[in-house]
């Protein structure tokens, strides 16, 4: 009788070892397939709304695909193409002015934020800046290099976009940049720019650039691209239009920059 006891407990435990391994590996295949199904997506975000150069804007706007639009503040058209872009279904940021390493003031324009002011000065010009970008979910930075690798100057920026529940993309204009740390201590949802799609001005570049961010949409789940309007506008316009039948060949799913930042930080609320 013992013997037999003894054998019927090894069975058990075997049969349980069995149905674990089962387990395991069927949570494996399933994961593996959940991972398989899931579709790479890409944001397109186009700097430089706002001004007076309106290079590429009408193409844009136009576009059938989620383009996610950053509009500089206190420019001639930043409400106007802030409401435009809202009304028709893409995605708007503002697009903040910064001090770089390098460069000229006057490439900043309005409603920059620079290394000698303070906390409160920072707030205010911040705060400022949004009223004039009407129906922003975000910010990046426009250049901005010498802000962006001080995080107690980020700090001030990212304490008002938490209080209005706003999301940050760092356009990464800098190695040293902190702005991911800084968002990430402070729970803010945020995510990096993978590709400049435009910094030569050519079709063929653009579409290279769009190229590589297509590996890195398969290679990580997703990819934040950036390009501009203004001078060459145009051509950036046109060389995405183009490309847009590729990148849904491709199996990449177009989304608007908050579609990234909730799949990077698992915020729904954005």
């Amino acid at each position: 009788m013992k013997h037999l006891r003894t054998a019927a407990g090894i069975l058990l435990v075997c049969l349980m070892l069995g149905l674990g391994y089962w387990g395991l590996q069927k949570n494996i295949f399933t994961s593996k397939a959940a991972i398989e199904k899931t579709q790479p997506v890409m944001a397109i975000v186009i700097d430089d709304f706002g001004g007076a150069d309106t290079h590429g804007v009408k193409e844009f706007m136009a576009m059938d695909i989620p383009i996610t639009m950053a509009v500089m503040p206190n420019l001639s058209h930043s409400v106007e193409q802030s409401r435009e872009a809202h009304q028709r279904g893409h995605e708007v940021i503002l697009h903040q002015p910064m001090e770089p390493v390098k460069g000229k003031a006057s490439w900043l324009g309005p409603g920059a934020i620079v290394s000698n002011m303070s906390d409160k000065e920072i707030k205010a010009t911040f705060t400022k800046n949004l009223q004039t970008v009407p129906y922003a979910k975000g910010f990046n930075n426009h250049t901005g290099s010498r802000i962006t690798s001080n995080k107690e100057k980020i700090i001030p920026m990212l304490e008002v976009a938490q209080n209005r529940g706003l999301y940050v993309l760092d356009s990464l204009t800098s190695v040293n940049s902190q702005v991911i740390p800084a968002a990430k201590s402070m729970n803010i949802p945020c995510v990096k720019r993978d590709i400049f799609l435009d910094d030569v001005k050519s079709k063929d570049h653009i579409q290279k650039q769009l190229s590589k961010a297509c590996k890195v949409a398969k290679k990580q789940g997703f990819a934040v691209v950036i390009g501009h309007v203004g001078q060459g506008g145009n051509i950036t316009a046109e060389a995405i239009k183009e490309a847009i039948p590729s990148i849904q060949k491709e199996g990449i799913k177009l989304v608007p920059l908050s579609e990234i930042v909730k799949l990077n930080t698992g915020n729904e609320k954005i």
